[in-house]
């Protein structure tokens, strides 16, 4: 589509049946398209008509196209039009060469490539666009220096108004300057102050005029004065503008905060001629910042040992319930499993008395629901606290918890192990890596619709790193995001039992399914001597 008004497009050839499929070709370009089906008429056309570009075919009757564009470049009007030669029959170098010297800008050979014709009339024609636009910003240039030279003469009648107006704005900046709370001072491109106003002299009690050149340091507080002459040394090097804090001695002795800025002033050839500022009293706002500032880290201070406790605490806390599984699956196993094993004895020895055979099978069928219920208080105490997380460390609990799933679920695991002899690690390690896997792998099972699920273990000398993987179907952005307010309890409890390692939890959509990565970083996560000794005599 045209970018700005539409131009005139000549298309001249004696076959309509081109004249059609060049209109096809260009009408998209949104411009004017002319047909001429002979160089009579097109000569017509371009003594009636603007003519942007104009294309046409070389073998012609009468006048062929190499004529015609002869006849086109000797009109004054047309002697930058651009041209552009169709031919089937000449398509020699000498025929390219006789068609550019008769002013062609193009020549194209047939078959015409649709995309590459559009092209370069395209180009053309936004070409004869623009320098129409040039010709009439040309013409409206001339009427705005015209518009111009006369608002300058106006403005020559007005600069001796404007001279008397600077003369009563300089009386009144001169009132200002002696009236502003606010010291005022100018200085040369070396830094020497030549101007401060009376406030300067009224605030120290400085003799008048005494402040000029370097006399105002005098007054500057010892601590800071060397900071000072050193930011304004850097703005003059630099000649970007100065701010600098300092403390100022007045009258009485006492000492308090300023705030001191300046700008440069340049010649036409950019270097400084001097430096006008101002500079303010900032005492009561500097002490404001400053207890603004202590009581910001006493409360960050505050934060950090609550944070510290809450972490203390939370761990804990997670201990204790480790603790507390341990204890109730020891309870059921031993109490809970034992009574039914023994309920299971009655029962197998009543079977085996003198007693009906409706008798015998009532009592093998309590026989067998005894045995499924003290198989259900082993699978219970063992989810609650597998015993080969504490005898046969991390890696034989994994593998008897995959298995257990495997046949209750029916989903697929795999385990993966980097090293492939995968050590033991520190007991509170261990219980928090496999919750951490228990809590995931529990997810798959109740929301992913996932039919495999891997877990990869990598123990290296930077710490350990636990993936669990399936081909469910994902969850939320702001699940995998770690938003607050998005988690739920289990997502939440395997990022805090990370956190309480020092590690990291990461959860991301893997199309398919859900990754989880947990990353515990330490320089020693192998248990201590005690630590086996303690397992041993366990």
């Amino acid at each position: 589509m045209t970018s700005g008004n539409p131009v005139n497009i000549l298309m001249v050839d004696d076959q309509p049946g081109k004249l059609l499929s060049y209109e096809a070709i260009l009408g998209e370009l949104g411009e004017n398209l002319i047909k001429a089906t002979s160089g009579r008429e097109a000569l017509q056309h371009l003594l009636k008509t603007d003519i942007a570009v104009v294309l046409m075919d070389v073998s012609m009757p009468e006048i062929d196209g190499f004529e015609l564009a002869g006849i086109i470049r000797q009109h004054p009007r047309y002697q930058k039009t651009a041209i552009i030669f169709i031919s089937a029959v000449h398509l020699t170098d000498l025929d390219r060469l006789k068609g550019y010297q008769r002013g062609a800008v193009d020549y194209i050979s047939v078959p015409v490539v649709p995309e590459l014709l559009r092209a370069k009339v395209s180009v053309f024609a936004e070409l004869h666009r623009k320098a129409t636009q040039l010709e009439s910003l040309n013409h409206e240039l001339e009427q705005r220096v015209q518009e111009r030279t006369e608002e300058l003469a106006q403005r020559g009648a007005t600069l001796q108004k404007l001279n008397h107006e600077l003369m009563r704005r300089n009386q009144e900046m001169d009132a200002i300057l002696r009236t502003a709370p606010d010291i005022i001072f100018s200085r040369q491109a070396d830094g020497s102050r030549d101007y401060l106003s009376d406030r300067f002299y009224e605030y120290t009690g400085a003799p008048p005029g005494s402040g000029k050149g370097f006399g105002w340091l005098e007054y500057v507080h010892s601590e800071d004065k060397q900071r000072t002459v050193e930011d304004w040394k850097q703005s003059v090097d630099s000649g970007k503008n100065y701010e600098s804090e300092y403390r100022l001695r007045a009258t009485d002795g006492q000492y308090r905060w300023f705030r001191a800025r300046a700008v440069p002033l340049r010649a036409e050839n950019g270097e400084i001629r001097r430096w006008y500022g101002s500079c303010s009293d900032i005492h009561d706002s500097k002490l404001l910042e400053q207890s603004i500032r202590q009581a910001a880290i006493e409360l960050e201070q505050i934060v950090d040992a609550r944070t510290s406790e809450l972490r203390r605490l939370s761990g804990r806390l997670m201990t204790m319930q480790d603790d507390e599984r341990r204890r109730i699956a020891r309870e059921i196993h031993d109490g809970l499993g034992q009574e039914l094993v023994a309920a299971k004895m009655i029962v197998d020895r009543m079977a085996q008395k003198n007693a009906s055979a409706s008798e015998k099978q009532t009592a093998a069928d309590a026989s067998k629901l005894i045995e499924r219920a003290v198989q259900q208080v082993r699978s219970i105490s063992y989810l609650l606290h597998p015993p080969l997380l504490d005898e046969g460390g991390l890696l034989s609990a994994v593998r008897w918890y995959l298995e257990g799933l495997t046949k209750r679920t029916g989903i697929e695991t795999l385990l993966d192990l980097k090293p492939t002899n995968f050590p033991r690690l520190a007991p509170e390690l261990e219980t928090a890596l496999f919750r951490i896997i228990q809590e995931a792998l529990t997810n798959v099972f109740r929301h992913s619709g996932a039919k495999k699920g891997w877990v990869a273990l990598t123990h290296n000398e930077n710490g350990v790193i636990v993936t669990i993987r399936d081909d469910g179907k994902g969850v939320d952005e702001d699940v995998a995001q770690l938003r607050t307010g998005s988690l739920g309890v289990g997502i939440g409890g395997m990022r805090q039992r990370a956190k309480e390692l020092g590690g990291e939890l990461r959860v991301s959509n893997i199309n398919p399914g859900t990754l989880v990565e947990v990353i515990i970083p330490s320089t020693n996560p192998f248990p201590k001597p005690h630590q086996e000794e303690a397992r041993a005599s366990a």
